[in-house]
């Protein structure tokens, strides 16, 4: 199973980390090619809780139970949860696209906490910009090293893909694969990290259990 998009390999090959990339090839390492074989994702979460703050490992998997029911904390960390349940509970390999578009709203949302908190009447201007146009927002305040900057829009244009792009035509291959899923969900985690800790959020430098619910 190979990355479908050049900017995930892009992310891949020179934004993540080694022990992220040990876990992920675990993971895929996984007989995934066959849909009838019945992945494990105990790899997934225990990466994740390396990265610490709030993810998907923090969360039960089934997303009836809510541990933030409202408040930014609802907004910032319950996409994570959706991404857990539709790898857990779902499929990764049939829901990769959802897994990529959760991932992406909690990065929508952490963009827009941090302009909410570095520019004046934020809140009002900011609660529905998109992810790439407050990406740009946050480029030109430059408190963010080059790589990062260049992290956040190759995320963009996958994350767009997942929103926008749909494969219509079921004898074509899928637009998005378990590999490409998971390798997002991480670079989300990490890009989160940073801006949430960036702003002094306390629960993104803590290290959780992980919840096996």
């Amino acid at each position: 199973m190979t990355l479908s998009h050049v900017e995930l390999q892009r992310l891949y090959d020179y934004f993540l980390g080694e022990k992220i990339k040990e876990g992920i090839q675990q993971f895929i390492e996984q007989d995934l090619e066959n849909p009838d074989y019945e992945y494990i994702t105990d790899c997934i979460w225990k990466t994740d809780s390396m990265i610490g703050g709030i993810g998907g490992y923090f969360m039960p998997a089934d997303p009836v139970k809510n541990p933030f029911p409202a408040g930014i904390k609802r907004e910032l960390y319950r996409p994570l949860q959706y991404a857990r349940s539709d790898i857990d509970l779902c499929d990764v390999r049939t829901f990769a696209r959802y897994v990529i578009e959760s991932s992406g709203m909690h990065l929508e949302s952490a963009c827009r906490l941090f302009l909410r908190e570095k520019l004046p009447l934020g809140e009002l201007r900011f609660n529905s910009t998109t992810l790439g146009r407050a990406v740009q927002k946050i480029e030109r305040l430059g408190e963010f090293e080059e790589h990062i900057i260049q992290a956040l829009y190759d995320f963009v244009a996958v994350y767009n893909r997942s929103k926008h792009e749909i494969n219509q035509d079921p004898s074509r291959d899928r637009m998005f694969n378990a590999y490409d899923a998971v390798v997002s969900y991480f670079v989300v985690r990490v890009l989160g990290s940073i801006i949430l800790q960036h702003l002094g959020e306390q629960e993104s430098f803590i290290c959780y259990e992980i919840n096996n619910d």
